[in-house]
């Protein structure tokens, strides 16, 4: 029975693990030493939903432990956690800063401010040990997100995680060792990254939103009912934040309070997402000068926005480009050829430009990846949100 039970027990182990199998000596089983974090801290998040997407300015990290110089380091663990929100797609733009050193808070948001980021991203690392593959290795990282506008503090989160050794584990037949990484800060890093880009992703647009085409103002009526398609239109805000609140700007305030962000429950329903519709508005090339060909499409939104449905809603009129061009390029591109569209709103159909607010995508969230002429013609579109519907 105990033969038994230990071969169940290294077939359980050898499932995720490395065997060395010997003949002669005992077996040994290798497992990669796990990362273990701490709860994630939420002491300050904006309230609500944020509605337009931001872009943002990242400033290298500063390591507060003293007694040597950490420069290079600090430029290290920047870099990690700045690819780590780059692939989780946070923002339209997120530059990282050039060079090594943390210049101060009033330093970088002017850099931000002048660069013209609606955010400053800056972190703190209070503590860290590095045991490389001799010990356990330790990071605690504190991330601070500004508006760059006002300077009001939008988010504090903190976290720490290690990555531990273990001592080898006799089961007479095999032993089980804890293989430990050779790069620890860039496993531990990256979760932490991962971990606090998911209450800022429940905030943010959600990227991978899609809507309807619509041309007809029966279509965009049904557009404007319907939620969006959307792979996680299903994701629930942190529980800290409060449902049905409006939306908050970059320089909204923040609400305060230490606590600890909570995985929502399997079973709990998803709140439901953005309702909105696609626009294939057609502008001259490299203009934001709309075609008369596409006057007829947004005579239909007018139609609907002044109907007794809409009328007062607010909106989000948003500009998307094509692949073509430079980020930033596009990123001004698509706010003027959305500023266009509000423009013919407002002087043909009387809508109030308060209820509309015009933001730009850029090219950074492309409906199909292809590179047909087709396929760009689909990815130059402008989306139409409901503001204020979401949450509710």
């Amino acid at each position: 029975m105990k033969k038994a039970f230990l071969f169940s027990l290294l077939l359980t182990i050898a499932a995720c693990s490395h065997v060395d199998l010997s003949l002669t000596d005992q077996t040994k089983v290798y497992t990669d030493a796990p990362v273990r974090k701490s709860a994630l801290q939420v002491a300050v998040h904006p309230k609500g939903k944020q509605y337009t997407p931001l872009t943002a300015y990242f400033h290298p990290f500063i390591i507060q432990q003293e007694n040597s110089d950490h420069t290079a380091l600090s430029a290290s663990f920047t870099q990690i956690f700045f690819n780590v929100w780059t692939e989780e797609r946070l923002f339209t733009t997120m530059e990282l800063a050039p060079g090594y050193g943390y210049e101060g808070y009033s330093s970088a948001l002017e850099t931000a401010r002048r660069r013209g980021a609606d955010l400053l991203v800056t972190g703190k690392v209070p503590y860290f040990y590095d045991g490389t593959t001799l010990d356990d290795s330790s990071v605690t990282i504190q991330v601070d997100v500004f508006a760059a506008g006002s300077g009001t503090r939008l988010w504090t989160m903190l976290q720490s995680a290690s990555i531990e050794q273990r001592d080898p584990e006799d089961f007479i037949y095999f032993v089980h060792e804890t293989r430990m990484s050779h790069s620890p800060f860039d496993q531990i890093i990256r979760a932490i990254a991962r971990d606090m880009a998911v209450p800022l992703k429940a905030w943010l647009p959600d990227p991978d939103a899609t809507y309807p085409y619509a041309s007809t103002p029966e279509a965009v009526k049904a557009g404007l009912e319907a939620g969006p398609s959307a792979t996680a239109q299903g994701r629930d805000l942190p529980p800290e934040q409060t449902a049905g609140t409006p939306a908050a700007a970059p320089a909204g305030q923040p609400v305060q309070g230490a606590a600890a962000r909570k995985e929502p429950a399997e079973d709990e329903a998803p709140r439901p997402g953005i309702s909105g519709v696609d626009l294939n508005i057609q502008f001259d090339f490299d203009k934001a000068t709309i075609q008369p060909a596409s006057l007829a499409v947004l005579d239909a939104l007018g139609e609907t926005l002044n109907s007794p449905e809409f009328k007062g809603r607010s909106i989000i009129v948003g500009g998307h480009t094509d692949a073509s061009g430079g980020a930033e390029y596009n990123l001004t591109l698509s706010k003027q050829r959305a500023e266009a569209v509000k423009s013919y709103l407002v002087d043909k159909w009387h809508i109030n430009p308060d209820l509309i607010e015009a933001v730009g995508f850029g090219k950074s969230r492309p409906l199909t990846e292809g590179t047909t002429a087709a396929d760009q013609q689909r990815n130059r579109r402008v989306e139409i949100r409901l503001a204020a519907q979401a949450l509710q």
